[in-house]
Parts: structure tokens; sequence; C-alpha cells
């Protein structure tokens, strides 16, 4: 699942890999893909990404947002 996130350097963001990495997962889960772990709306409301400063990541608000719609369609 291609993110549209903003990428951030100079100011606190959320590890690119990190993100990538849950939104395949939840890209499977919604798609009906296999996947061993489902991704659950606790999932989302409990997932934490290490902040980076100085390196490349994305927005931490656009992140957080997104993820925020995501948890209220997997709880419907």
């Amino acid at each position: 699942m291609p993110s549209n996130f903003t990428r951030v350097r100079w100011r606190e963001g959320y590890d690119i890999d990190e993100v990538d990495a849950f939104l395949e997962r939840l890209a499977a889960t919604v798609e009906g893909r296999y996947v061993d772990t489902p991704v659950t709306a606790a999932d989302i409301r409990n997932i934490s990404f290490t902040p980076t400063r100085l390196r490349e990541g994305y927005a931490i608000d656009e992140v957080d947002t997104f993820l925020d719609q995501a948890e209220r369609g997997l709880s419907q």
C-alpha cells in the first residue's frame, strides 16, 4: 500500500519502514488477503512507531489522522 504521507526531515516524523510495514498488513487485512495476524481496531489504536529526527520520516499528524480513520472503519 503506497502512502501519500508528507516526508519530513527537520521535524520529528515516524519511521518510514515501520509505517509502510504496518500499512501493508492493514491493506492485506482489508483486502482479505491471507495474513498471519490480521490487523484489528485495537492494533491500530495501540500501534506506536519509532520517531525520527534529522532523517526522513512521515509527518506524524498525517499518519495519526489516517490511523484514526482506519480504526473507525475497522470498528464498523
